[in-house]
């Protein structure tokens, strides 16, 4: 087992594993990160896939197990979130040519990052990407809970959850498009099987705290001006992200391509994984292709 590198940025702790590369001779770097609620081996089934690319970096989404938000008292600011995740990276990758594939809350931090920091990024891919606030439907409850200094029982209500039998399937059943479908693929039952542990182990008040923050978030103004080759996938039918959100993305930042994955919900990676595949291929070949062409002129 490759043993998981640890980071300090200001009140964060964060975790990251390097997988080599399939062949020496491959020199990408390309940085995984999870969504809200991910935590280690959330990326698993897909790590050998990048590999044919480069050396692969598993990072944690920051608050979120193995990662730790160190002091809870501390209100976290969008700023702040975006300003460990990329520093996490720089420590992780380096701070040049460094590809970026996010899902969900990763894919809202790759989208802003690149556009941060285009000099550092050479490309990202953008999974079912959170746009902007405000968190709509139950979890809003714990958001105001926690304002209202009452988060315990988020806590308390989150480590019940974890304790009912098969709650990791149904978090998945909800957002997938077919639940029958993907949970009788033995691929993603033996994968949700191993990555139950890693799941115990989320901390209640970093997932809240990270939520209140997503809350308040809009990453529109940030991304207005991007200047990094970014590919969108998302689902047709994601219950978890409003298409509409991302449909305005798609149509107001430059240097976008966007693809959408009919009978598919939230988790593209894994609900369309040998598509998924196939769309991320094409975008890193014909992304060499337009370097080599640039470079040739």
């Amino acid at each position: 087992m490759i043993p998981r590198q640890s980071y300090e940025w200001k009140n964060h702790r964060i975790t990251y594993v390097k997988h080599p590369a399939a062949s020496p001779k491959l020199k990408e770097k390309i940085v995984l990160v999870g969504g809200w609620c991910s935590s280690a081996d959330y990326w698993k089934l897909n790590i050998a896939f990048f590999q044919q690319f480069g050396e692969v970096i598993e990072l944690d989404l920051i608050g979120h197990y193995p990662a730790e938000i160190l002091d809870y008292k501390k209100k976290l600011t969008l700023q702040e979130f975006l300003e460990a995740q990329a520093n996490a990276i720089w420590e992780s990758a380096g701070e040049k040519d460094i590809t970026l594939v996010g899902h969900s809350t990763g894919g809202m931090a790759v989208l802003a990052i690149a556009a941060l920091f285009p000099g550092r990024i050479k490309q990202v891919v953008s999974i079912a990407p959170y746009v902007h606030g405000p968190v709509r439907g139950p979890l809003k409850l714990g958001i105001l809970g926690l304002r209202a200094n009452l988060g315990m029982f988020f806590d308390m209500g989150f480590k019940l959850g974890k304790s009912i039998p098969k709650v990791l399937n149904l978090g998945f059943s909800f957002g997938v498009y077919n639940s029958k479908e993907f949970h009788s693929n033995p691929e993603i039952k033996t994968f949700i099987e191993e990555y139950y542990p890693q799941f115990e182990n989320l901390n209640p008040r970093n997932i809240l705290m990270i939520l209140e923050m997503l809350d308040r978030a809009d990453i529109r103004p940030i991304v207005f001006g991007n200047e990094v080759p970014v590919l969108i996938l998302r689902g047709e039918d994601d219950p978890v992200i409003p298409g509409r959100d991302v449909e305005e993305l798609e149509r107001t930042t430059p240097n976008v391509k966007a693809i959408r994955f009919a009978e598919c919900g939230h988790f593209v990676h894994l609900e369309k994984k040998h598509a998924f595949e196939k769309v991320i291929t094409d975008f890193f070949i014909s992304k060499k292709q337009s370097r080599l062409k640039k470079s040739f002129f």
